[in-house]
């Protein structure tokens, strides 16, 4: 018989310094989106603006969530066809845009080939190669039809917005605290953090790159100031079945969890809902072909992680960023 072992890693990032200074920070833990969000905030009316942030975390859970019956893509990907909000059409718009410049690494019609694994709904299993042929039909951006705010699925087509959902949030969620003239605060959704201005004490605020062998410790930290860090890393959800272990990030091209000596890869940008969708693209397509996209592309920075806990890291973050272990480093060219 075969056993199944779950176990679930988290988070992939996280504040090593919430506070600074003599003023207390406002903080408040949810769940929501599938992770665990921690909102720190400073100032006078932080309470407040913190409780307005969880409202606009359980709307856009509810709009934007594939299993929820009351949002946009659970109706749209039971029908194949309907029509969605402003935000919702925005939204996936942006995310084509992505799957385009990626070559489909990235490609928000995964959610076939992730229910044959189980990841939806965590009922993990491996699937057959004749049921993930099947499933990779189903999988292609491109069969994603948007005419103002409708919206149609062709060839069974279905939309799963995880990958890009929680830096979307993390975007709101700035705007709300920039709104209400909050100076100094951090949004943690687990695999992205977003740093606003700095902490009271002038400094800035410190990220730590967790290791992929103990995510319980880091393996590298990160000042941060007025951006995000997003990362995806084979470590973060995962089963063991036969001996052998999978995680969660799926090559859209293959329907089998990425394997291309990557270990976990943090994309640093102003933007957090193109660094949550580019940490997953850039870590299916392996180290090599990354680097050519961040070339290609580079408005961004990549700390990539390898399998034997190798760091390579884009030229931009060099003077943010700290290792605990100097020679396993390389700034790449």
């Amino acid at each position: 018989m075969r056993r199944i072992i779950l176990f679930m890693i988290l988070p992939l990032c996280f504040a090593l310094t919430a506070c600074g200074g003599n003023e207390n920070p406002e903080r408040k833990t949810i769940t929501a989106m599938d992770t665990v969000v921690t909102l720190t905030a400073y100032g006078d009316n932080a309470a407040n603006v913190i409780d307005e942030a969880e409202e606009e975390i359980y709307r856009l859970d509810t709009e934007l969530s594939r299993s929820n019956e009351n949002g946009d893509i659970f109706p749209l990907n039971k029908n194949g066809t309907g029509d969605v909000s402003d935000e919702t059409a925005y939204l996936i718009n942006t995310a084509i845009e992505i799957c385009n410049s990626t070559d489909g690494a990235f490609d928000i019609t995964i959610a076939p080939v992730m229910d044959s694994w189980g990841f939806f709904g965590q009922n993990y299993r491996v699937p057959d190669e004749n049921e993930l042929r099947e499933q990779l039909k189903k999988v292609n951006y491109k069969n994603i039809e948007i005419k103002d705010n409708n919206i149609t699925l062709k060839d069974n087509a279905m939309l799963d917005l995880g990958g890009i959902a929680k830096g979307y949030a993390s975007d709101k969620l700035t705007e709300i605290f920039k709104d209400n003239n909050i100076k100094s605060a951090l949004i943690s959704f687990g695999s992205a953090i977003q740093a606003i201005g700095k902490k009271p004490d002038g400094s800035r605020w410190l990220i730590g790159i967790a290791d992929p062998k103990n995510s319980d410790n880091y393996i590298a930290t990160l000042d941060l100031m007025d951006k995000c860090i997003a990362t995806s890393g084979s470590y973060e959800q995962v089963f063991k079945e036969n001996g052998q272990i999978y995680h969660h990030i799926i090559d859209p091209k293959t329907g089998y969890p990425a394997n291309n000596g990557l270990a976990s890869v943090s994309i640093i940008c102003d933007n957090a809902a193109k660094a949550d969708a580019l940490s997953t693209a850039l870590f299916v397509m392996g180290m090599e072909k990354a680097i050519e996209y961040y070339r290609d592309n580079g408005d961004f920075d990549v700390v990539f992680i390898t399998d034997d806990n190798k760091i390579y890291y884009t030229s931009g973050i060099k003077e943010s960023l700290s290792f605990l272990n100097e020679e396993d480093a390389t700034e790449l060219a």
